[in-house]
Formats: C-alpha cells, sequence, structure tokens
C-alpha cells in the first residue's frame, strides 16, 4: 500500500514538473519579439553605433553553444544576459555619456524579464559542464575593466554598447535554434 501511494506521489511530481517546465519554455517562443526590443531600446541609447570602434566577443565559445545540448544553450543566454545587466546597471558612472536614463531603465528591464523567464525554463539541477561559465565571466570581467581602465568614459560606454549589441544578436540565433530544437 505504502508503495503505491509513493509511486502515485512520484508519477504526480513529474508530471508537475513536466508540465510546468514545458510551460515555461513556451515563452521561448516569445523570446525573439523582446530581443528585438532589447536591441532597439540598445540602438535608441546612443543612435548611430561608431564603426571604428572594434570589441572583442568570445566567438568560438558562441560557436561551441551553437552545438551544445538546448538546457546548456539556455543556461549560457540566462548567464550572459545576468553579466549585461549587471555591467549596464552602473547609472553611478554613466556620468559621461548622455544616454537618456529612462531608454537605459527600459533596456534593464526587458533584460531583467528575458533572464527571468528563461530561467524557469532551466532545470533547478546543477549544468554538467561550466566551462561556458568560466569563460563568459572571464570576458565581462575583462569589460569591466576596460570601463574602469578608461575611467568610464563615454567612448568606453560606446564599446559596451557596441559589445552587448553583438551578445544580444548572438544570443537571439541561440535562442532560435534552441526554439526549433524543442519545437515550442
Amino acid at each position: 500500500m505504502m508503495k503505491q501511494a509513493q509511486m502515485w506521489t512520484y508519477i504526480f511530481v513529474m508530471f508537475l514538473t513536466l508540465q510546468s517546465q514545458c510551460s515555461a519554455c513556451r515563452w521561448l517562443g516569445r523570446y525573439r519579439i523582446l530581443s528585438a526590443e532589447s536591441l532597439r531600446l540598445l540602438g535608441e541609447m546612443g543612435g548611430q553605433y561608431p564603426e571604428n570602434i572594434k570589441i572583442h566577443i568570445p566567438r568560438r565559445l558562441y560557436n561551441l553553444m551553437d552545438k551544445a545540448e538546448v538546457e546548456d544553450q539556455l543556461r549560457f543566454i540566462v548567464s550572459t544576459l545576468d553579466h549585461i545587466i549587471k555591467l549596464m546597471d552602473a547609472s553611478q558612472h554613466m556620468d559621461s555619456v548622455q544616454w537618456n536614463p529612462k531608454t537605459v531603465a527600459y533596456f534593464l528591464k526587458d533584460l531583467h524579464r528575458q533572464s527571468s523567464e528563461l530561467k524557469e525554463c532551466v532545470s533547478l539541477k546543477p549544468p554538467q559542464k561550466v566551462s561556458h561559465e568560466k569563460r563568459i565571466n572571464r570576458h565581462f570581467r575583462i569589460l569591466k575593466k576596460m570601463l574602469k581602465k578608461e575611467k568610464y568614459s563615454a567612448e568606453a560606454w560606446e564599446q559596451i554598447r557596441r559589445a552587448v549589441r553583438s551578445h544580444l544578436q548572438r544570443m537571439d540565433i541561440i535562442a532560435s535554434n534552441a526554439k526549433l530544437l524543442l519545437k515550442v
């Protein structure tokens, strides 16, 4: 009798877990809309992107993520979004740029929503491989050091804005691939 009750409890918990994960991942179908809005707001912040600014983004890492498991892709996107939020949520250091504070706030709000919604798609179990986590952490640490070294100048912030645009564009591609794999 006890084993049957445990079995039904286990089945019920599994059903709820799968149902909540599937419905949460349906949001991935709307990710592209919010991502496009974030890119629009980022463009509005500073106007035309200066073409003379070159900024390194970890292309090899993105190429690896293109081929990764969907769960790892989503974890990577969430992690990168969280890094971008931390980097861009530095209003005390943005005196040198002429960005509209409301636009920056809307941009950050969009990123927060994307991150929180995608976190619902990722299981609670720890990831198997965390090498991408170390690489993306290192990349954003370099960006923060560059900002600090250049004393949060307007040019440094434009470099950051351009890097963020590249990240958002690449993450959009990864999310689209994940959506296709999940058939959402």
